[in-house]
């Protein structure tokens, strides 16, 4: 009965408010889940990366110093790995739709509770489903919420939502004299630590928010402020296990390739942490975007006002902007300016609550925070210069700390990603002043109309279904702006789809042959290849740096990649001359090729590969080592020769004296003494003769003396397993060959049984030896941080299941609104 009453007592308002604020927080990706195109995922591009093979390399959660935990990686690939393996659907679209709508999902159920939480704090009991709908919806059309969207960083967005409980919880014991509990204080430490997980940007922006909330405090309230600064210390203290392993994986790289525990645990900023660099970022940051929330360095929406739709979409690309790249479209007229002016309704909604006197408090809680955030998003264009070294530049020269400060802070316009979720409970208060202060039912009415109005006119672009246009590619004429949004589904050629189709069941990888900025009519963004992690902070199966597409094929054996991917579809075609070297003089053999869209294999690729002799190159230059594979490739069978930095055959650079017992490699025009022999020469044609005395020889030439057997440079294949638990890897091979692998491992950080390291290659790829049939590679503590990282991320998952699903729902009252959803529709049955 009590069930039934408190069902009974949800409005058929509360549902409707539900339901129609979650189908808006699905309006960026409405289109794609109703098409049957593809969606272009911005950072690891499955499907280039999903057979078997890339499983291996892949980990539930993967983490990486400057960003954080990523978790849109991590979830999308056990999508993945649930799917094609356990269910064996390839659908590729099928499982990028179960993706996005479960993340949005989240996201909405999260920020819904957070803000019920919010308005039962400062007791707010009038006007409760037209003040929460507006501040989700403030939450959702926020411009910086837009860019998270853009660059898939979903990870950041559970983070502030997370953080965002610490806020109020500070809050509820400055308004309502709360005094916290013991598991208040593990819940601070929960939050905090899995906001810096997510990004730890967060963290270190949440210590600045939580200090300028005390400061604030010790002004106005000094009871609450002792009781709240007991509640961030105790908090914080109960978050540093997270915060331990935070860094635990932050300085993993360094630990495991210094022999020093000190050097390791206080690693350098990987960026450069100076006031000229974060200069270099504050571009887009001027006063006038910063409080419209829209200042991002390199956008990943450009901000269009509604006129650019009178406009052919070829003419956009001229239209004028501002920002560089461009971040804001300017076409002439008055719409724009109105437009300009409409996105100043986010900060100035969160300014009318500071009018609030009976919840002023709460609102200088949140604005002066939300002030510091976008002053410190402004990097250099602030007035005061001193301030950015106090927030930005100072804080990176803390000892030990100092280098994850420096490396996830050095560009401060991402500090603007935290204001939304500020800026949205800023927004309860100012909703409930207006109402409050406003009488007649009629003026409400039109006050919350405009607002409505005001932000959706701001922000439109949530609501195309794609976020369009997208950021600048490089490719385009003009200013370069992608005309298709970041959720457009793609719609690429039955030939493309075809090849798609094949790979996402290979066991190997593929690059996909383009230039950096390489754009295709049907898509809104390059399809380059991108590489997966094996271990935290580092990247694997990635080709060699090339300058452009045309390196000979032997950069992709090199790096293990099997498979090439030539498409001629695109914006910017390829030239039939690249096609035809490709196809005829590569040495790959031709899978598919059909409308302008081949597949090639380079049958010998290979994560690891063998040769009972190596090449010793004595250069670190790369250029010159693929010019030397290069020369070699078509005598050795189209497979690279395995360069290995001590022993084998010796190739000298620009000697002033060649002799048989070595090779010789000449990358200028000289005269050159040639000792009495038999000498193979190559550059671009291969020549054998009798040589002896002064000869001239041009850039590129190879000379090979004819007593070297080149049959033993040439490399194979070899059988191996992985296992992601211990990181490492079985190779079975015989006694005394020389190995190496595509993997770029740490240099220092792997540990070879049954076999010596020999260091690495011009190319950073580890060599080895093997003294057994077996060898087994590993990374130095991969099994305890691949155990730390499953043991982390299990406890997450089930703190997020009681938390969000069972808690949090039931007490925001979202369980309430639903099951009586369900019974107002009919679906259960009454008898």
């Amino acid at each position: 009965m009590n069930k039934m009453k408190r069902v009974s007592q949800v409005k058929i308002s509360d549902v409707i408010s539900f339901i129609l604020l979650y189908a808006i927080s699905l309006a960026p990706i409405y289109i794609f889940l109703f098409s049957n195109g593809y969606y272009n995922y911005y950072n690891y591009n499955i499907p280039f990366f999903s057979g078997t093979e890339m499983s291996w390399l892949f980990y539930p959660s993967v983490y990486v110093p400057e960003v954080g935990l990523q978790v849109n990686i991590g979830i999308y690939y056990l999508f993945l790995l649930f799917f094609t393996n356990i269910i064996h659907i390839y659908n590729v679209i099928t499982i990028a739709k179960f993706f996005l709508f479960i993340t949005f999902s989240i996201i909405y159920f999260s920020i819904y509770i957070i803000i019920t939480k919010f308005m039962n704090i400062l007791h707010i009991t009038r006007y409760r489903n037209i003040i929460r709908g507006v501040s989700i919806l403030f939450f959702f059309l926020n411009p910086e919420y837009l860019e998270i969207l853009g660059y898939d960083f979903y990870n950041f967005i559970f983070g502030i939502i997370a953080f965002s409980y610490v806020i109020i919880k500070i809050i509820d014991i400055s308004v309502n004299n709360y005094n916290p509990k013991k598991m208040d204080y593990i819940k601070a430490g929960l939050s905090l630590g899995f906001a810096g997980m997510m990004d730890p940007r967060i963290f270190v922006l949440g210590l600045y928010i939580i200090s300028s909330m005390v400061i604030i405090l010790v002004i106005t309230n000094r009871r609450s402020a002792i009781k709240s600064f007991k509640y961030g210390v105790l908090g914080l203290f109960s978050s540093l296990p997270i915060v331990a392993y935070i860094y635990y994986l932050f300085a993993y790289p360094s630990i495991i390739t210094t022999h020093s525990i000190s050097k390791a645990i206080s690693v350098p900023s990987y960026r450069p942490d100076t006031y000229s660099y974060i200069a270099t970022w504050s571009g887009n940051s001027h006063l006038f975007n910063v409080f419209t929330f829209a200042n991002f360095g390199w956008s990943s929406i450009v901000f269009s006002p509604p006129s650019i739709l009178f406009y052919p979409r070829s003419e956009w690309w001229y239209l004028p902007y501002f920002g560089s790249p461009a971040l804001i479209l300017l076409p002439h007229g008055i719409i724009t300016y109105i437009w300009l002016g409409s996105l100043y309704i986010f900060i100035i909604i969160a300014l009318i609550g500071l009018f609030d006197k009976s919840k002023k408090l709460p609102a200088l809680l949140l604005f002066v925070p939300l002030f510091i955030i976008l002053s410190i998003s402004a990097g250099t264009n602030v007035p005061i210069k001193q301030f950015v070294y106090m927030f930005e530049i100072d804080p990176s020269h803390i000892p030990i700390i100092g280098g994850i400060f420096g490396t996830t802070f050095a560009i401060p316009f991402v500090a603007a990603e935290i204001a939304p979720i500020l800026a949205s409970l800023l927004t309860v208060i100012g909703i409930n002043y207006i109402l409050t202060r406003l009488h007649k039912p009629s003026y409400r009415s039109i006050a919350i109309t405009v607002v409505v109005v005001l932000a959706v006119f701001a922000s439109w672009q949530y609501f195309n279904g794609t976020l369009y246009p997208s950021q600048v590619t490089g490719s385009f004429p003009g200013n370069s702006i992608s005309l298709q949004g970041y959720y457009a589904p793609l719609y690429p050629p039955p030939q493309w789809v075809h090849v798609m189709n094949i790979l996402s069941t290979s066991n190997a990888g593929v690059a996909y042959a383009g230039e950096i900025g390489f754009s295709e009519k049907w898509a809104h963004y390059q399809f380059i290849s991108h590489t997966p992690f094996l271990m935290p902070g580092y990247a694997t199966i990635s080709p060699p740096p090339v300058k452009y597409v045309n390196q000979t094929p032997v950069a992709y054996d090199i790096s293990g990649t099997k498979y090439l991917f030539i498409d001629n579809t695109s914006y910017t075609p390829l030239s039939n001359s690249f096609i035809y070297s490709y196809l005829n003089y590569s040495g790959l053999k031709v899978i598919y090729a059909k409308g302008d869209v081949y597949l090639l294999e380079q049958p010998n690729a290979s994560v690891f590969r063998y040769a009972e002799e190596a090449l010793s190159i004595n250069t670190t230059n790369e250029n010159i080592a693929f010019e030397v594979e290069d020369l070699l490739y078509p005598l050795l069978n189209y497979t690279p020769a395995i360069i290995s930095p001590q022993g084998g055959i010796k190739v000298l650079v620009n000697p002033t004296q060649v002799t048989s017992s070595y090779m010789a490699f000449f990358n200028e025009s000289t005269n050159v003494s040639i000792s009495p022999g038999k000498y193979i020469i190559l550059n671009g044609t291969t020549t054998e003769k009798y040589l002896s005395g002064i000869i001239h020889v041009n850039p590129n030439t190879l000379i090979i003396p004819s007593n070297i057997n080149l049959s033993k440079l040439i490399s194979y294949p070899l059988n191996f397993s992985f296992n992601q638990l211990t990181a490492s890897f079985t190779v079975n091979v015989k006694p005394g060959y020389i190995i190496e692998t595509s993997l770029p491992l740490p240099n220092g950080g792997v540990i070879a049984n049954g076999g010596k390291i020999l260091g690495q290659n011009v190319f950073g790829q580890t060599v080895f030896s093997s003294n057994s049939n077996t060898v087994t590679l590993s990374i130095k503590l991969g099994f305890f941080t691949n155990v730390l990282m499953t043991a982390v991320d299990i406890f997450f998952y089930l703190m997020f299941a009681y938390f969000i699903i069972y808690k949090g729902l039931k007490s925001s009252g979202i369980t309430r609104v639903l099951l009586s959803a369900i019974r107002n529709s009919g679906f259960k049955s009454s008898k």
